[in-house]
């Protein structure tokens, strides 16, 4: 129908211009080229069109629009609590005197000697004060010597150290015989440090009648404490070294932005570790090796400050505090895209000290969170991105173009220039054919910036790329275009890359258009 309009109008152009015999001239065909405009494409690309979909969750803007990327990750928890361990404390023997007598029958019990003994529960080289008992078993067993099965006895045990967590009260119970008891439920405090006081008060038993006792009796008491572990403890731990296993830690905290490929420098990317310490004691940390890792490769990481670094401590049991550790080479770290961090270290508490008010929990733990923020401010090259257009060109016939150019618009404010390529594919993605040339690819120029890295001057290109007449051909075969762009951030004056930012509100304007030229013709 537009053939027939085309060519209409030029005839009626042709007849009213000039006037013709038609005995001395016959028309026997109208040859016309009319231009034809077929839009491709247009939109608007932003910085944010160009970061993965898999950073998604962590791409923030500051306040200015300068896009950046933010990752948090709990990299390690260490637990340094093997610094206090509560040996056995075995045989402590206790001999209670009986006095020599004939005791006559007695309706109700009678106390009589009492013996103390001081036992040090051997615990070095810390200097223990308070000891909330997790477990642990008291056992005892007592022997009368000689024996007498008409004396009836027992014993009242008290341990004034022993704290009841229920009542509040010392330990104190009547026992006999062979039997044992759970620490758990006590809370050891003392004012003399590791050591508490076992205080045994002979009781004679009320008897319907009466018992002699013979000279050189004695009640001999063995105590064991066994299994003692604990919630909390309290005192100075001592001045201790202890090694920290090595770690390996997988990391994700460098995105996939920009990394595939591509070859990135950013220019203020910071790093920091935050060490979260639940110990209530001086403690520094040696790092022995610390290095970022990739594949089987290793850089090393230098931390600020530099090994051994103080590490603070909470003022009270249950809370926490915190120190930051800055990553001083982190450029080269960011840059090198590590996806493991590894780390010998060892811990030293109390270093030079001979006393001090520690304490320890046994939920007690040494935990490292990274923090890692990437500015999009930087330079880069081979930043490859890519989408997907379906073909339709209508009732458009192939039969009837003369040639075709892809006309561009391009308005650019992103300081990276683009190399663009479309893709020609049948319906399953099976390749066709490139559509342009490697000479024609460069279509977008990026922004200029000044010193600061910020938009000096958006870039405005008006051009048109003439296609070969085989890559037009190709066109109608193809079910889809797959768009490539490679994009390379901008140069200076003498062609070497600068720093550049990139802001939230950056973006590049693009119309991309077919024109094509047809051929018609008609005939009489």
């Amino acid at each position: 129908m537009k053939s027939k309009l085309v060519l209409s109008l030029v005839v009626c152009t042709i007849v009213w211009s000039c006037t013709i015999n038609d005995k001395d001239f016959q028309i026997k065909g109208v040859q016309s080229n009319p231009t034809l405009v077929a839009p491709l494409a247009a939109g608007n690309l932003a910085i944010l069109d160009v970061l993965s979909d898999q950073d998604s969750a962590n791409i923030k803007i500051k306040s200015d629009g300068l896009v950046y990327l933010s990752y948090d990750q709990q990299l390690a928890s260490q637990d340094i609590r093997d610094f206090v361990k509560i040996d056995d404390v075995n045989n402590q023997g206790v001999v209670v005197p009986v006095p020599p007598a004939t005791y006559p029958p007695n309706p109700n019990d009678q106390t009589s000697t009492v013996i103390t003994k001081s036992v040090d529960m051997g615990i070095t080289p810390e200097q223990l004060t308070e000891i909330a008992f997790k477990s642990g078993t008291m056992s005892y067993s007592m022997t009368l010597v000689p024996a007498n099965n008409n004396f009836l006895y027992a014993v009242n045990l008290d341990i004034p150290e022993f704290i009841s967590n229920t009542s509040g009260q010392p330990f104190s119970q009547q026992v006999s015989g062979t039997g044992s008891v759970q620490l758990s439920g006590y809370t050891f405090k003392s004012a003399t440090a590791n050591k508490f006081t076992l205080k045994l008060t002979l009781i004679i038993k009320k008897n319907s009648s009466s018992v002699t006792v013979l000279p050189g009796t004695n009640l001999n008491v063995n105590f064991s404490f066994k299994g003692m572990d604990f919630t909390y403890v309290k005192g100075f731990l001592g001045d201790q070294t202890v090694s920290l296993p090595a770690q390996t830690i997988d990391v994700q905290a460098f995105g996939n932005t920009l990394q595939n490929g591509a070859s990135v420098s950013f220019a203020q990317p910071t790093i920091d570790l935050t060490v979260t310490n639940d110990y209530g004691v001086p403690l520094k940390i040696t790092f022995t090796k610390i290095e970022a890792r990739k594949q089987a490769s290793g850089l090393t990481i230098q931390t600020n400050p530099t090994s051994p670094i103080p590490i603070n401590a909470p003022a009270a049991l249950g809370t926490s505090a915190n120190t930051l550790v800055s990553i001083s080479n982190v450029s080269a770290v960011v840059n090198f895209a590590p996806t493991q961090f590894y780390y010998q270290a060892s811990a030293r508490i109390n270093g030079g000290l001979t006393s001090g008010n520690n304490f320890m929990a046994d939920t007690s733990k040494l935990r490292v969170k990274m923090h890692v923020e990437i500015p999009i401010y930087g330079k880069a090259s081979n930043i490859l991105t890519s989408d997907t257009l379906d073909v339709d060109l209508g009732d458009l016939d192939q039969t009837k173009i003369d040639s075709a150019t892809l006309k561009t618009s391009v308005t650019n404010e992103l300081p990276l220039d683009a190399n663009l390529q479309f893709i020609l594919t049948d319906s399953k993605y099976k390749f066709i054919d490139s559509l342009l040339t490697s000479s024609q690819s460069a279509i977008v120029k990026g922004s200029s910036v000044d010193s600061n890295g910020e938009l000096s001057a958006a870039t405005v290109l008006n051009q048109s790329i003439k296609l070969q007449s085989q890559k037009i051909s190709k066109i109608f075969q193809a079910k889809k275009i797959i768009v490539r762009a490679k994009f390379n951030t901008s140069k200076d004056a003498s062609g070497n890359y600068v720093n550049v930012k990139f802001k939230s509100q950056y973006k590049v304007k693009m119309q991309l258009g077919l024109n094509v030229k047809m051929k018609l013709n008609a005939t009489f």
